[in-house]
């Protein structure tokens, strides 16, 4: 039986399952519920002012998921409140053709990238259930995690290198190769004088740069 508790210090839901855990952000299960809400057209599945933060909250949220499970949009693909409709495009048009694609995280406030080195290469798949949400699935692989689609800042055609989508804040990062004086990793790769990794060679850090500035560099390459 499904147990929740609130965790106001950190804003979540804390849903107990099975002998294990799983969390929900009050501000995500709220957006959720809203778009489904207006997707719908069902505007008594929205939050209220009152809701927020609350247990009625999530059953709130709990009734919009069902509602939607109910409907005939369960057999498209859902996205993420915020998603912009060009990701929706791009990434229902790599699904359909199988096509690899590198994604590129990041805040889409400042533009700056999350510098994100694993589960970003792969085709897009899509998840079961009632939301159907599109998932980054690697070669080789049968399964996969789900793409965050309302934080992407780019996204690259794996054959070709090209942009298929680009945020209009995404800034391609300045970094820099660095000496580090460490015996064991002499070089390191520097945005805005932060390190972000050390590398035992020079080949090595200069693909992580590259890869880390949106080149289809194999990540096997510098891992």
């Amino acid at each position: 039986m499904e147990s929740v508790t609130l965790n106001h210090e950190q804003r979540l839901y804390v849903i107990a399952d099975g002998g294990g855990f799983s969390c929900l952000g009050f501000d995500n299960a709220r957006g959720h519920a809203d778009q489904i809400a207006q997707r719908l057209r069902q505007p008594d599945l929205a939050f209220t002012a009152e809701e927020h933060d609350t247990l009625a909250g999530y059953r709130k949220y709990q009734a919009a998921t069902r509602a939607w499970g109910q409907s005939a949009l369960t057999q498209d693909t859902y996205f993420d409140p915020g998603t912009r409709p060009e990701v929706v495009k791009v990434l229902e048009a790599s699904r359909k053709t199988r096509r690899q694609v590198r994604l590129v995280y990041g805040d889409t406030r400042s533009g700056q990238p999350w510098f994100d080195e694993f589960d970003v290469v792969g085709r897009i798949g899509r998840s079961t259930g009632w939301l159907k949400v599109p998932l980054l699935i690697e070669a080789g692989d049968a399964g996969g995690g789900a793409i965050m689609t309302a934080c992407l800042l780019c996204i690259i055609d794996w054959q070709s290198g090209a942009a298929l989508y680009t945020h209009p804040s995404y800034q391609v990062p300045d970094l820099r190769l660095v000496p580090t004086g460490d015996g064991s990793h002499p070089w390191g790769v520097e945005h805005q004088r932060n390190e972000l990794a050390r590398f035992g060679d020079i080949g090595k850090a200069s693909a992580y740069l590259a890869f880390m500035r949106g080149e289809t560099i194999e990540p096997r390459v510098f891992r």
